[in-house]
Formats: structure tokens, sequence, C-alpha cells
């Protein structure tokens, strides 16, 4: 059967400083307050019945919000429909993009600084359109050992803040298991782009169906493209590569993973070594003692392929014609490209950069235009992310306190340089001055009424150099409607 849930959240937040602290709103899909306020929202969903090879499902998730500075946002979370037939489904609508490494409860949150996901964290809200999804399924003659995993989809950015209005999105993602015992290897390829919309200079951004296949294959652009989208390839595009690794013991498990972020073909090619998102996770099964979960990752991000792009081909090179990297570029000379200044989350024409509703959509850690001075107010224009080369080191702990109320518990230590081309506070070196940040959280659940009703409680901090001292506390109160068991009755 379709189990079917709903659930009644209200919550209040209160900030010391402006803005609520780090964890209070990252990865929360946009929804948590981003001032001291108070969130309402309201949930119905079903889940797919898999006992059945045909199976639909549904969802809607409607939130209010109501805090100092932005007033009253009504913010449509979730309205979807899924169907799907085996291993293929088809979700139409907004829909939340899964995370990974939860913890005790997974309504605490992910233990991970990305929710396990680099391209699309869940940071901010999500977007309207479809995806075609393939569960992991056999590959033929291999016995379960190899498994083929992927999605395809496209949406509409409906932020109206955004530089390129009403651009579209798409992705691909591609992944092969392999499954050995109780050992399993997982590699996958994200692929993101930005395209069409239209631009406040350029007008209306290409949009025909062959402009669509030129995104879909990260091909140049075209002659109605810009002259960067002709030298380059047409929209903004950006992805991840993901190495993960997988070990089920006897009543626990653990994951190594590595997710590596890429702009443009350097990154593809591993030009940018060792830049990524580094995860180890140890979990037990049982989610009652006191220590269920620890993550500890380690974000390096400050290669970038390198701090020169490209530079101009000698004539010697040129009479040659034999090296694979030389281009000509609109000025019309030619260069030699050296893939580096790959600047994640940015780009030129989608000035907006990876970033909707004031948040960046991918690594929250990649801090949004103005927010080191304080500018960012989250009801502006954006100009992308003003800080993604960084170091940081990230620790997520959860268990249940008295073997009854799960609990999470999120250190995270960094030291952000800004960007090549603005780096924080400059100086005579490349990398600028470090500015040191450390930001915290710890939020729990303590259930009631047979877990009915839920008192959500949590403390949040910043301090540091890039986000002021905050001290934040929220409480929610969470009410769930839980599916009702089938049994089966007997006639005497």
């Amino acid at each position: 059967m379709n189990d079917f849930v709903v659930s009644m959240l209200l919550l209040g937040a209160i900030s010391s400083g402006g803005n609520m602290p780090f964890w209070s709103t990252a990865n929360s899909f946009g929804l948590m307050p981003e001032y001291s306020g108070g969130l309402a929202l309201v949930s119905a969903s079903t889940s797919f019945d898999e006992s059945k090879n045909w199976k639909w499902c549904w969802g809607v998730s409607l939130a209010a919000r109501e805090e100092k500075t932005l007033g009253f946002t009504f913010i449509p979370d979730q309205v979807y429909v899924s169907g799907g037939w085996r291993n293929i489904s088809l979700d139409l609508g907004i829909k939340h993009e899964k995370q990974d490494f939860f913890g005790a409860s997974p309504l605490l949150g992910s233990l991970s600084t990305t929710a396990g996901r680099l391209a699309w964290s869940g940071n901010t809200r999500s977007m309207p359109g479809y995806t075609l999804r393939l569960a992991p399924a056999n590959v033929p003659f291999t016995k379960g050992h190899l498994q083929v995993f992927g999605s395809w989809g496209d949406y509409i950015n409906i932020d109206p803040n955004s530089f390129v209005k009403h651009h579209g999105a798409h992705s691909t993602r591609f992944g092969l298991k392999g499954n050995i015992g109780p050992a399993s290897i997982t590699l996958a390829i994200d692929h993101w782009a930005q395209w069409a919309g239209v631009h406040p200079t350029y007008g209306q951004m290409p949009l025909s169906f062959v402009d669509y296949c030129r995104m879909v294959t990260g091909s140049h652009g075209g002659a109605t493209s810009t002259k960067s989208d002709q030298i380059n390839v047409i929209g903004n595009q950006l992805g991840c590569e993901t190495i993960r690794f997988d070990w089920k013991g006897d009543g626990w498990s653990i994951a190594a993973q590595h997710e590596i972020p890429y702009e443009d073909k350097s990154g593809m090619k591993f030009q940018n070594f060792p830049d990524g998102v580094n995860t180890i996770a140890f979990s037990f099964d049982d989610k009652k003692k006191w220590v269920t979960d620890i993550v500890y990752e380690f974000q390096y991000t400050m290669l970038q392929s390198g701090s020169v792009h490209g530079r101009l081909a000698t004539e010697e090179e040129i009479a040659s014609g034999k090296d694979p990297r030389m281009e000509k570029y609109g000025d019309g000379k030619w260069y030699i490209t050296l893939g580096g200044l790959d600047n994640y989350s940015n780009n030129g024409e989608y000035a907006s950069g990876w970033t909707a509703w004031g948040r960046c959509k991918g690594n929250p850690l990649f801090f949004s235009a103005g927010t080191r001075k304080g500018t960012l107010d989250y009801k502006g224009l954006v100009k992308g992310v003003e800080n993604n080369r960084l170091k940081a080191h990230h620790v997520g702990i959860s268990g249940a306190l008295f073997h009854k109320i799960p609990y999470r518990l999120m250190l995270t230590w960094s030291r952000n340089y800004g960007t090549y081309g603005a780096p924080y506070e400059r100086n005579d070196t490349k990398d600028g001055v470090p500015q040191h940040q450390f930001s915290s959280a710890f939020n729990a659940q303590i259930p009631f009424l047979d877990g009915s009703l839920l008192l959500m409680p949590g403390i949040w901090c910043d301090a540091g150099q890039v986000l002021p001292f905050n001290f934040a506390a929220t409480v929610g109160l969470r009410y769930m409607i839980q599916p009702l068991k089938k049994t089966k009755s007997s006639s005497k």
C-alpha cells in the first residue's frame, strides 16, 4: 500500500545578531528563517509501494515564514507526483533531491557539509521541473555484481532576483556500482547546466532544440550565443565526480567518499586535484545507542586547476599548430588554454552563478557575495559566491541521549581565502589573508505521544572573521500522523 503521512511543524527562532547562524539554515532547502522569526510547515505525502511493479506517490509541502526585515514569505516547498515501473520512475513538479549521511533521525538533517551531494546539496529551494530516474539496476550477466543508475532532468529557475531571469537548468547523472560481498564501489558523475533565460544586456539567450543539444553535450554555443559561449561552452556548465567505497559489517557500516568539483574540462580531467570534499562516515545499525553515527570531512578547494586560465601563444606555437590546447579567442588572437581559474559556482553571463534565493545551490561553505561585508540581505540580486577557495575540517556526530532522544552535533572549522580574482584582504601573496571561521550546532528531537509529537530544540553558534559572532536558539513542535497499519481480521 501507499503509506500516507501528514506532518505539521511550528518553529520559532531568535538570534543574538542579524542573520541566523550558518548551520541553522544550511542544507534546509531554503525553509529555515534567515533572521529571527517563525516558520510554519504543513506537509502530506505518500510513498512508493515497492511490492508492486507499477507504483505511484505524491507529496505536498507548504511553508510560511515571518521574520525580521524579510516579513512574510510563502514557500511552495514541494508539490509533486511520481510514477514508476520497476527501476524506472518519473518525478513531476517541485521535489527535494535525496540527501545522505543522516544520523539517528533524518528529521535532524544530514551530518555532512554537502549532505553527500556537492553539486546539489539542498542548500536552497528546489526548482520545478521533471526528473527521469533509473534506480540501481543489475547489468546483465554480472549476477548483481555490477549495477547502473542515473537520472535526467530539466527545471526552471523561479528566483525573481537571478541575474538571468527564468533560465533553465539541466541535470544528468550517471553511475556504476560494483558489489562484492559486504563491499561496494560507486563511480558517479553529476552534470548541471544553466542555459536560456533573459539576460539584462543580451536579451533572450539561445533557446532552440539545437541549443538544448549543445547544452546537454557541453558544446560550443552557436551563432546566436554570446562570444564567450562560442569560445567556451553554451551556458554555465558545472558538476561533480564521485568515488565512494562502502563496507557493511555485522551491525555497522563504513563509507569513504571523494567528491570532485568541476567547472570545465580541466576539472573533469582531474587537473584540479586535490580539490574536493573527502568524507569518512561510520554508522551503527542500532539507532538507540548514545553514539550511532560519526562523520568526518575535509574540504580543500584551493587549486582550481591553477591560477592562470590561458596565455598568448608564441609565434612558433602558432606556426606549428601542433598544441591541442591552442584556441583562437574572440579577440582574433591565439591562446594556449591552461585550464586554471575554475572559479567554482561563478560564471560570466550567468552572473548569479550557482546560487538561488541568496544561497549557493551546491557547497554551503561557498558563501554568497556580500556575506563577509554584511550586505547580503536575501531579497536582492546576488552576484555569485565570494568564497570558493577554502580549507575546512568538519565533524558530525549523532546518537540517542538516554537511548531515547535523537540528537545531532555539528562542528566546522574553515580557513577561507575568497576567490582568485578577489581574495579576502588582498596583500602581496596570491592567496590573500585567510579568514578563519567556526560554526557549530546542536539539535535534538524529544518524542511524546509514542513519537507522534516531537519537541525539537536547537542551539546554533558562529564565531570568526567571515560570519560575525552569533548565538541563536530555535524550538519547534512537530506533530506527525503516522500511517495506519492494515491488520487481518478473523471471523468466528
